[in-house]
Order: structure tokens, then C-alpha cells, then sequence
């Protein structure tokens, strides 16, 4: 009786702290509550670069594509993609380096909302399709940019140091995050501040990281806490401190630490 008492102590003892540890998981932790799984060559072809949820969930997953800048691999974001997928995303990618015009985003997604909705793919319904975030660094921002103008199942664009040259700024219609680094001398903050200021139909956030120079933005921890915020308030419909990051009166971004400057156009509530 003894011995079975003890045991029954340790299993509870155990399940407590799975509960709390699942409890804990927030959009403030770095690491999200499920484990992930990378499909390096997924798709038609082995084209796409899929980080996700190991395990899925039924109508439970938004999605986010991500387009690269010039002559760089999804592999080089992975530490973000990762980030994302533990928090319950699935993040698709175009293995191609050249995505400044934005088809290769919406031919991904056009492969994984198909995959949505066929029944032999594992996929099937696991998916939130009205929940779809366009990720673009660097000329993938002009694509991200393009892609949302041309698609519009993407509800929300998230900028790193975006080199916008045929994208407008001004076509945008989604909420739109502008991310500059203060250290980068490819797309300096002043080139991004311009594009956001032209964003004028869209709700619309810039933001300034101190120690951000063109690429890293994946590592940057200011960087990436306010991207879960973003994610968080875009995808999973958080109404409180994720939001008060961007929205009303005393939102967050605009005093907060590792950052020099941010900014919200006159749509923002």
C-alpha cells in the first residue's frame, strides 16, 4: 500500500508539471508548447521548406509563407521558422532565392491550401486558411509586399528591412509590420520609415532595432519577442498583452527597450 501510495505521489507530481509547464507556454516564450518538424524539400518537385508542428491539429493551424532575400535559403531562417512552428505555425518556404515579385509565395501557398483540402494529405483540415501571414526579408519583402496585394487569403505582412523597388506601399490593405535595423547600411531605417509613410490604405507599424544591421533579424531577441507579439495578435487573435504591443493608446512598441523608434499610421485604433 505503501509502495503504491508513493507511486501515485510521483505520477501526480508528474502530471502537474506537464501541466504547468504547458501552462507557461506563452507568446512571450521563445519556445512554444509543440515540438517541430522540418521537410526540407516538400511540395511538387522538392521545392518547399516546410517547418511546422510535429503533431497537427484539426482547423487549428495558421499559416505563414516566407520569402527570402536575394541569394539566401530558408535554412538561414530556420531559427524563426522554428520559433514560429513551436508556437503552432506552419511556415511554408520556395526553396528559390529570387522571390522579389511574389509568385513563388502564392504558388506555395496555393500547394498547401490544396493540401488542405485533399483527403489522402496529412494536412487535411488541420489548417486555419483565414489566418495567413506574408514573412519577406530584403527583396523578399518586395515580394511579400506583392503577394499580398495580388492574394488576398493573406491577412497580414511582416517586414525585415524590406528593399522594395516594384512592390507599392501604398496598395497594401492588410496590417503591416515595417522592421528597420538601425546598423544596416543596405536598407537604411530612413528607406524603410519612407515605404511605411506611403502604407496609407493599411493599419501600419514601424519600428527601429538598435543593435540590427540587414540580416540577423531571426536571432535579434527585441526583434523576435515583438514578432510573436505580431503573430500572436494576427494569427491567434490575442486580445490582450500580445495586442496592447500595437494597439490603443499605451501600446507597448513605442517605449520599449532595444528599439530606437516606432511608429503607427493614422488607421491604427
Amino acid at each position: 500500500m505503501k509502495r503504491f501510495s508513493s507511486m501515485l505521489v510521483f505520477v501526480c507530481a508528474v502530471l502537474a508539471s506537464l501541466s504547468s509547464t504547458v501552462a507557461a507556454a506563452t507568446w512571450e516564450d521563445l519556445v512554444g508548447p509543440h515540438r517541430t518538424v522540418l521537410i526540407a524539400q516538400a511540395g511538387p518537385a522538392g521545392e518547399y521548406y516546410i517547418r511546422r508542428p510535429e503533431k497537427l491539429s484539426r482547423n487549428a493551424h495558421p499559416v505563414a509563407v516566407l520569402l527570402v532575400g536575394t541569394y539566401a535559403h530558408p535554412k538561414n531562417y530556420d531559427a524563426l521558422l522554428a520559433e514560429l512552428a513551436s508556437h503552432g505555425v506552419v511556415v511554408i518556404a520556395h526553396s528559390s532565392s529570387d522571390q522579389g515579385d511574389g509568385t513563388k509565395a502564392n504558388a506555395a501557398l496555393d500547394w498547401l491550401l490544396e493540401q488542405n483540402e485533399l483527403s489522402t494529405s496529412e494536412y487535411f483540415h488541420k489548417l486555419n486558411p483565414s489566418k495567413i501571414l506574408a514573412i519577406g526579408h530584403s527583396a523578399g519583402g518586395n515580394g511579400a509586399v506583392l503577394a499580398s496585394v495580388q492574394n488576398p487569403r493573406i491577412t497580414s505582412v511582416l517586414l525585415y528591412a524590406p528593399a522594395l523597388s516594384l512592390a507599392t506601399p501604398m496598395e497594401l490593405r492588410v496590417p503591416t509590420f515595417f522592421i528597420a535595423g538601425a546598423l544596416d547600411g543596405a536598407v537604411p531605417p530612413s528607406d524603410v520609415k519612407a515605404r511605411f509613410e506611403q502604407a496609407s490604405k493599411a493599419q501600419a507599424w514601424f519600428g527601429v532595432s538598435e543593435k540590427q544591421g540587414h540580416t540577423g533579424f531571426a536571432t535579434n531577441d527585441a526583434v523576435q519577442y515583438y514578432t510573436r507579439a505580431w503573430v500572436y495578435t494576427q494569427l491567434f487573435d490575442d486580445s490582450g498583452s500580445a495586442r496592447r504591443c500595437f494597439y490603443g493608446p499605451e501600446w507597448t512598441l513605442k517605449e520599449a527597450p532595444g528599439w530606437k523608434e516606432a511608429l503607427k499610421n493614422n488607421a491604427v485604433p
